[in-house]
Formats: C-alpha cells, structure tokens, sequence
C-alpha cells in the first residue's frame, strides 16, 4: 500500500520537471517579448511642421487663354517639404474653428474644406508635395496639414495663411 504512492510520486515527479522546465522557458520567452514590446512600439505621429509656400495663378485653357467666365477665380498651388515615411496627407482648406491651433486637434464640425492627398505622382510640384486648388476665393486662404504613418493620423499643423489677390508667390502671412 505505501509502495504503490511512492511509485506514483516518483512517476509523477519527472514529468512535472519537465514541464516546469518547459514552462519556465515558455513564461521567459512571453515575458521577453512582453518588454521589447515598448521599445518595437512606433510613437504616435508627430505634428508636422508645415511650413508652405504658395503659388496663384489665373485660370488657363492649355492654350494660353484666359477662360471665359473664371477671370475673376484663382488657382492656388500650395507647397511644403515632404515628410519621411508619409503614406498620405490631408490639407484643410479655411478650417477656421475646427482645429486647435495649440494643440492640432479637431474641435466639433469641420468648417472648410478637406482635400485627401496622395504621396508623389501628381502631386508634386518641382520636387516637394504640393496639392493644386483651382477657384480658390479672393482674400485670406488659410490652409492646415496633416501626416498619415503607419495607418495613424498626425494631430493638424499650425496654419499657413497666404493672402490671395493676384497672381504671384506668396509666403505665410500671418493673421
């Protein structure tokens, strides 16, 4: 009768070693991959520093005319340096209450104009981003940016502010 537990016991003890060898080895490995997690792990999305430049111009057939009826619309070509590793942007166009200016944060309803961006191709312009808004009003346009990297949005920039009355080039102004 107490040969028989011992017997057990003595069975029963090898295999547990084991496991508990191959659990311990198990747990390190989790617990390894559980604190290189923070260090793999990508920042959120910085706030890009959009600093742009604009250019205006009339509204033209190709061939060189103005076109009848738009003489008095402008096109506003707005520019800035592209940003590493972006997978596409976002420009609002006059969103006057709906981004923080201190933080770039949205606030409520958007109040302008958001254009999608898409990286290279089309848009770019002498060899930065840039995104072509045809029948942009007389007066202040005042444009935020934002990044996406790695499928995140960036909070919205500060704004860049160009006063549009004729064609030309023209730098932020501020408001």
């Amino acid at each position: 009768f107490f040969d028989q537990p011992q017997l057990q016991a003595s069975h029963s003890v090898e295999p547990r070693a084991s496991l508990t060898i191959k659990t311990m080895i198990s747990y390190t490995g989790r617990l390894l991959s559980l604190l290189l997690v923070p260090l793999i792990t990508v920042a959120a999305v910085d706030r890009p520093n959009f600093k742009a430049t604009a250019r205006v111009k009339q509204h033209f057939h190709r061939t060189g005319e103005l076109i009848d009826g738009e003489q008095h619309l402008l096109k506003v070509i707005v520019k800035w340096d592209a940003i590493s590793a972006a997978e596409g942007y976002e420009l609002c166009h006059n969103c006057n209450h709906h981004i923080s200016e201190e933080t770039g944060e949205e606030n409520g309803e958007v109040d302008g104009k958001i254009y999608p961006i898409e990286v290279g191709g089309a848009n770019m312009c002498g060899g930065q981003a840039c995104h072509v808004m045809p029948g942009a009003p007389k007066g202040h346009n005042k444009f935020h940016l934002r990044v996406m990297k790695d499928g995140e949005w960036s909070a919205w920039s500060n704004y860049q502010n160009f006063n549009v009355q004729e064609p030309g080039n023209f730098d932020h102004e501020e408001l």
